[in-house]
């Protein structure tokens, strides 16, 4: 099992990111394609991950007022549970250079994952896309 991460240097790639977040996001979570698929909005860093050469998860990260947002983590069901989020998480965080804040929206079902990663829960629990979201801070 080979696990690979990239920056998205084709549009291949890209078209397979907005494949998986709309197979996670918008089929298995309901959220609107309206909220999802925001990219024509967005100036965002987009990352694929492959696992024994499939298109099998992404994320991304854009620059805000905030700091460096990372966002869209999405990993395809029958790839789940293989290491590929936190090596997407890991890969990223090994390309931001500079001293910006780096936060996320966790979604409450997932806030655990992060926070082995170096990430804490601040503030009060949100709703994004009628989800229960919490920001956490890369400490």
């Amino acid at each position: 099992m080979s696990i690979r991460i990239s920056r998205v240097a084709s549009n291949k790639e890209y078209e397979a990111c907005l494949s998986i977040r709309r197979k996670v996001f918008i089929e298995e979570q309901g959220i609107s394609e309206s909220i999802e698929m925001d990219d024509d909005r967005i100036d965002a860093t987009n990352f694929i991950a492959l696992l024994d050469d499939h298109f099998a998860g992404t994320a991304r990260y854009q620059n805000t007022s905030h700091g460096i947002k990372l966002e869209r983590f999405a990993v395809l069901r029958s790839y789940r549970n293989l290491g590929i989020g936190k090596a997407l998480v890991k890969f990223m965080l090994d390309t931001i250079h500079g001293d910006e804040e780096i936060y996320l929206h966790a979604q409450e079902a997932v806030v655990k994952f992060y926070l082995p990663l170096g990430f804490k829960k601040i503030g009060e629990r949100f709703f994004e896309a009628g989800i229960p979201h919490w920001k956490m801070v890369k400490k």
